[in-house]
Formats: C-alpha cells, structure tokens, sequence
C-alpha cells in the first residue's frame, strides 16, 4: 500500500478517534453537579424500567417535557452504547439501535438508558436508569389497522394501513378517498396474510372484497328474503358480512352477520354506541363462493357474535346472550338502558373441517354474571390459552370499564376477583380490547384509550406462557407523534408478509360488478 494513502487513513482514524472522544466529553456534563431524582425519567411515550422489548422492533424514540432546554443521554448494553447531546425531543438511528438490539438479543442482555437535562434555570438533573429487556423472541414484522375519527365523522377518511414495525416505513393498503366515501368493515387475514383478506364495503356500496394474490373480487349476498325463504319469519335476518375468522387451514370464514344500532356516547368516554340488535353466525367457503347457515349457530333464541378459530380448526369460539325478551323490552325502551341489562357468554362448538360442517350443540366456556360481558376472544396458537375482552354489558368493548382476561381453557377456573386475572398487567382505567397473538404467541398488540380516553392506540406486551411483560405503545419514528395524533387506531393486526393491496386495487374492486354468492 502507498504510504502516503496509509498516513491518510491512519490520520483519519485517528481524527474520528478523537472526534468521538470529544463527543463523548461534551455529551457528559459533570454528573457532581446534577441533582439526583428519586422520580422516573419523564420521557413520552412512558417506555417503563423492566419493559420486554422484541429484538426486531423500531427505535423507541421519545420526548420531554418543554421545560427541558437540554438532555444528555446515553444508551447501552454489552454490543454497543452512544452518548449525545440533544433537545427534547430524542432519536436514536435505526442502524446504531439494530446493533444495540440484535446484540443484546444474542448475549440475552438489557438495553440501558440514562438520562440527565438541563431545565430552563439551568440546573441539571439526572434520572434512575431505564432498562429494557431485549427478548430473543421476534414479533411479526408488519402491524396493519384503520385509522378513524371517533367521531360522527369517521367515514369522511377512514383508512387501512399496514406499519413495519422493524422500522418507521408506512402504507395505505385501503383508503375510502377513492371510495366515494364509503365505510368499509373490519379486517381479517388468512394465518397473517395481509394479501388474503376480505372486507365488508357498507353504505353506500352493499358488498364485500376479497383480495387473494394480486386481484380483488367483489361478492355480494343476496336479500334475506330471497335467500332465507325456506325459515321462518323470526330467521330471516339481512345477511351481511360483519366480524369475520379465517379458519386455520384458509378453506372457510366464519362471519356474524349483525344489525347494529347507534347510539352515541356518553361524556366521550363511556361508549354506549353500538348494540347487536340481532346477530347471527354464517361460514363462508370462498372457493365455492357459498354461504352456511349452521342450525346451531343461526337462531330464534340467541345473538351470536364474534367467531374465533381454535388453533387446530376443530372449535370455534364466540360469545352469545339470549334474545331480547319483550318484558325487558318493556321495562327499558330506550336503547341506552337497555344496553346495560345485556351479557354475552364466551360459548364454542365443534367443527368438522374435512365437511364444513359443525356439531349440533354448543358448549357454554364462561357464563355471563352481572358486571361481566365477553367479547373478542382470540385463542393463543398454543390451543390452550384465549384472551378476551371483559366488560360490565353488551358485546362491544368500548366501554372505559372494558379490560382483558386471560383464560386457561385447560383450567376453566372459578373467578376469584382481580387477582387472579393474569392479564391485570395490560389493563388500565380505560377501555382495553381489539387484541392479537403474534404467530409464535410471544406477543400480543392490543388497542388502549389509557393515554387520554378518547383515542384507542396500540400498545404491545411480551407473553412468557403464564403471564405478560410491560406493555408499551407502538414506537413512533417523532417521539411526540401521540401528542398531536387525532385518529384512533383500531383492530391492530400483526402481519407476516408485507401487503401488495393498493387503494386504487381497492377502489376499482368496489367499481366491478358482484359475483353472487350461493346461499346453502
């Protein structure tokens, strides 16, 4: 090698060399002077001491209060460490943070962050330690959810958008910008795949898209009074496709198909909003583009609502309460009373995948008792495990009282207060619901109005098999994202692959004719 190419590199090292080691001096105020704080260091989001983090998630970038004029931070764990000098707001780059995550992954370590600012007086004040435990177990590397006003005007923008959640990278999968402002329903995946989906398009444009590969293809039910002609008069319910399960092996979806009343709310925090009104349950085959109407499932006795596969396919879960009796009718004719007296059991009834076709009773998993209504469930891939929403009536969990409950179906247990709900850890005096197991069950992302009661944002926490970690609020790439965010972020799904769905795919979906459906 030219020597004098050798003298260059070896003065630009050593030049970087001392760059760095001035940095790290300036960064590193003199710690004498600086008070100490029994208090936690107040960052926003609150990412707590003792939070389980996956080694594959973005940066948890942060903010502080405006009072501070400086920080002086330093983060680190045995693979890596960097100190700087900011403002309040704090980042830290995505391929310094790779390194510090991926390392302490593999020597199972923390990552340490400490924290000392500079207030407006010009004293400097330093915080505990955070640390965050790096767990070896990855989560899915995308998240997908609606955005929405929880407001009258949520099908003004309503979106469906699709998060990477190893970086800050964000799409629209679906937008009803380009749907003539058309509300479309929740979103459900094939095992994760967010190119495997089916949506119901509601008013104006009755139907529903399924997008499978690269196309989308719009199907539509007929009138119930064509249809279910053949039933009685108190069977013959709209068909619609509402809350939706693919079945493990991708062949079936089951659906309910529900009238949902309005009601607005209450104080902005108490929901009384949405009541099944009657709801039953139908398994769509999408290959045959044929409806079942299961006896058991499809009712003159029962609202049933919210289907949940098993992991191995052979039960379905859902949650189910008696039909409104006229006397209750009676008693409370205004829907909003009336909301409060209704309670939905957690039931299940087993599947015959090879057939399509279920058994002829249900089992009742939970009973409902006054103050406790369930909904939601979603069953762990272990099979054994399900967490559910709680809360004091209806099936709808937005009520500030809704909170999640983990099950052992293998020890159905005799409830003994609080304390024994493993899941107490993700609750909050806020609503807590719309939650999903990662696919190698290690994590669950939930919706949480906690930060302010009105706004429903997606927070995540570990889950060792027993019990579950700290949860904290999907990482923002500006740590002051959540100060200004006005849309809620509801049903947050984890994906495994990566969405090709556009929001013109989806708008000239909506545009193509209907394919009729086969109602069996």
């Amino acid at each position: 090698m030219d020597k004098r190419l050798f003298a260059n590199m070896t003065a630009h090292r050593f030049a970087l060399y001392l760059f760095t080691l001035v940095l790290a001096i300036s960064c590193s105020p003199d710690l004498d002077k600086a008070q100490m704080s029994c208090e936690p260091a107040p960052i926003f989001p609150a990412y707590e001491d003792g939070t389980h983090i996956p080694y594959n998630i973005a940066p948890l970038n942060f903010t502080l209060p405006d009072s501070v004029c400086k920080a002086y931070v330093r983060v680190r764990s045995s693979s890596a460490q960097k100190s700087f000098r900011t403002g309040k707001k704090v980042g830290f780059p995505l391929n310094f943070w790779k390194r510090l995550t991926i390392g302490a992954r593999e020597k199972q370590d923390t990552i340490v962050l400490e924290l000392c600012v500079r207030g407006a007086s010009g004293g400097l004040t330093s915080y505990p330690p955070i640390r965050w435990i790096v767990c070896p177990d990855s989560i899915d590397p995308y998240l997908s959810y609606r955005l929405v006003q929880p407001t009258g005007g949520v099908y003004k923008v309503l979106e469906l958008r699709q998060r990477c959640l190893e970086n800050f990278e964000e799409s629209v999968l679906i937008s009803n910008r380009l749907m003539g402002g058309n509300c479309f329903n929740c979103h459900t995946y094939d095992r994760g795949d967010a190119n495997r989906m089916m949506i119901h398009l509601r008013k104006p444009s009755e139907g529903s898209l399924l997008f499978e590969g690269n196309g989308v293809q719009k199907v539509r039910l007929p009138a119930a009074e064509e249809a279910l002609a053949y039933l009685p008069d108190s069977l013959r319910m709209p068909l619609n496709f509402v809350y939706a399960a693919w079945h493990p092996s991708g062949n079936y979806i089951a659906f309910c198909t529900n009238i949902l009343g309005i009601m607005g709310y209450e104080a902005h925090k108490q929901y009384l909003n949405l009541l099944d009104s009657a709801s039953n349950i139908i398994l769509y085959n999408p290959e045959k583009r044929a409806v079942s109407l299961p006896a058991a499932l499809w009712t003159a006795d029962f609202e049933e609502t919210w289907p949940a596969w098993s992991s191995d396919g052979k039960w379905l879960y859902f949650c189910r309460t008696p039909k409104i009796s006229p006397d209750t009718v009676g008693a409370y004719p205004e829907w909003g009373e009336r909301v409060q007296h209704i309670r939905f059991d957690l039931c299940r009834i087993a599947f015959d995948a090879a057939s399509g076709t279920f058994a002829d009773s249900v089992q009742t998993v939970l009973l409902a008792e006054p103050g406790r209504s369930y909904s939601v469930p979603r069953v762990h891939p272990d099979n054994r495990h399900l967490l559910l929403c709680r809360s004091l009536y209806n099936s709808v969990p937005y009520h500030s009282q809704g909170d999640l409950e983990l099950i052992d179906l293998e020890k159905i247990p005799a409830f003994e207060g609080e304390s024994g709900n493993p899941a107490d850890i993700l609750n909050s005096d806020q609503s807590e619901s719309w939650h999903e197991w990662s696919a190698n069950g290690r994590w669950v992302v939930f919706g949480s109005k906690r930060q302010d009661g009105h706004y429903t944002l997606p927070y995540i926490a570990y889950f060792d098999g027993g019990g579950f970690g700290k949860p904290f609020v999907l990482p923002q790439k500006s740590g002051s994202f959540y100060q200004t965010n006005l849309r809620s972020f509801n049903l947050p799904t984890f994906v495994r692959k990566a969405s090709r769905i556009t929001p013109r795919m989806a708008a000239e979906g909506k545009e193509s004719p209907a394919l009729p459906i086969v109602v069996l």
